[in-house]
């Protein structure tokens, strides 16, 4: 077989695995001028004069400067970086539950018995819902919770639903929100230890 011969550039770039010098005082011609501006030549030359078509350059003109772009969506507004939550469950069932726990992940272990029962006698376990807290995030938004989880339901306890931007909440009464069904109610301790809001949040959650 023939020995491979080329002076093309950028033949030469996908070829050879090792890197290219330029030897110190050596005239570079057109063509491997603009192979140095485009980067197929991309060793820096630090030290030595060299000259492009016969007239001395400096040789951090001829350095390599990479332009970091940022994704842009399709209407060409620059792309911000989508909320990440973190959840307990599932949420096989597209049910959203947020609670208002700072001392613990999501809940304790009382009021987690406590929910725990509650989603039982509506058939529901842990693994259909998704469990946020509230007191690990600056703030929540409605609309991209809805866009991280696609809950069809939520529901909060301690925590007044109008703080996720939704519109026409009332406590412990169902409303509809952007197709949503969406109930508020006490705390879960608050709602343990009292009968009568116990009654009140459990006429409404039958049929949520």
């Amino acid at each position: 077989m023939d020995n491979l011969q080329t002076n093309d550039l950028i033949a030469l770039s996908l070829l050879l695995d090792e890197e290219i010098y330029l030897i110190r005082g050596e005239q570079i011609d057109g063509d491997k001028a603009e192979a140095l501006k485009i980067g197929i030549l991309d060793k820096t030359i630090t030290e030595g004069p060299i000259e492009i078509n016969n007239a001395p350059v400096k040789a951090a003109a001829l350095e390599t400067e990479v332009t970091v772009i940022p994704a842009t969506n399709k209407a060409g507004a620059v792309a911000q970086a989508k909320p990440a939550y973190k959840y307990l469950g599932d949420n096989n069932k597209y049910l959203l539950i947020i609670v208002n726990e700072p001392s613990f992940e999501f809940l304790n272990k009382k009021d987690l018995d406590f929910l725990t029962k509650i989603l039982g006698a509506k058939k529901w376990a842990i693994n259909d819902i998704a469990i946020v807290n509230l007191a690990k995030y600056n703030s929540l938004d409605f609309d991209e919770l809805k866009t991280f989880f696609g809950f069809n339901k939520l529901i909060t306890f301690g925590i007044n639903p109008k703080i996720l931007n939704v519109e026409g909440a009332v406590s412990n009464k169902k409303c509809m929100f952007k197709d949503v069904a969406i109930l508020g109610t006490w705390d879960l301790f608050k709602l343990a230890e009292d009968v009568k809001k116990k009654t009140t949040f459990w006429n409404e959650l039958k049929t949520f």
